[in-house]
């Protein structure tokens, strides 16, 4: 059995191919897998656990079967997906994870993340970080009204698609000391975030070789409405990324 990774799908309603690919993904390796890591930004954005918008369904529903089987699915939060909580994760049997872990999984141990922590020179965002990860204020964004909430979500989701927020070229990359500080004597690291997968070899504190794993966005092309994503897989022959089209 193996370990699927994945992250940066930004999922939301007006983006059907999204959905979709993400439902062939469950389609395809479900059978093959005993755990699946989300490791942030699942959604584009997050409004609350009480969304009832049917749609979330589409994602939900085919994860019960995996989970009544025992398939152990794992997420982490994103930058856009900050909010979300485990009163959703119930509904197919999920599990919340911390922000940063480590995992010893087929011979390897692992530092797992979304990586916008590792973007330490990103001033700002890291303000906004701390500020949002704060229970005062996450709790008082989540009282608000929830039509308020997705009119704010609407709107972000807007000023996104307009400044080109999801490109590479637009998002801060990692510190590499940061990610050296991290890692520590791990084996390695996998993250997201960046939208820049890749695998990256440096050297640690310890002096030992180390790989840091990056996980891609989820794309479609405008044109021919061809989507590809890079995901994770760990199993007894180690890690690697691969290509995964939709």
């Amino acid at each position: 059995m193996k370990t699927l990774f994945i992250a940066d799908l930004h999922l939301s309603n007006d983006e059907p191919r999204l959905t979709e690919g993400f439902l062939a993904l469950i389609a395809r390796f479900g059978q093959e897998i005993d755990a699946l890591y989300i490791l942030g930004d699942w959604f584009e954005s997050w409004v609350g656990d009480d969304d009832d918008d049917p749609w979330l369904n589409q994602i939900t529903e085919p994860l019960k079967p995996l989970t009544a089987r025992g398939v152990q699915i794992w997420v982490q939060h994103g930058n856009r997906d900050f909010a979300l909580g485990q009163d959703f994760l119930d509904r197919f049997g999920g599990q919340l994870l911390p922000e940063r872990i480590t995992i010893v999984e087929h011979g390897l141990t692992l530092r797992i993340e979304h990586g916008d922590a590792l973007c330490t020179t990103d001033v700002a965002y890291q303000q906004f970080r701390v500020m949002s990860r704060n229970p005062d204020w996450l709790r008082g964004m989540l009282t608000q009204p929830l039509d308020t909430r997705r009119q704010l979500a609407a709107m972000i989701r807007m000023r996104s698609q307009m400044s080109h927020a999801n490109n590479p070229s637009n998002i801060v990359d990692v510190e590499p000391n940061e990610v050296i500080r991290v890692i520590g004597d791990v084996d390695g690291m996998i993250h997201g975030h960046t939208h820049r997968p890749e695998v990256h070899e440096l050297v640690g504190e310890d002096g030992q070789t180390k790989r840091r794993y990056v996980l891609g966005d989820w794309r479609v092309n405008s044109t021919t409405q061809a989507g590809v994503a890079v995901i994770g897989w760990l199993d007894d022959a180690g890690l690697r990324l691969e290509e995964f089209k939709f």
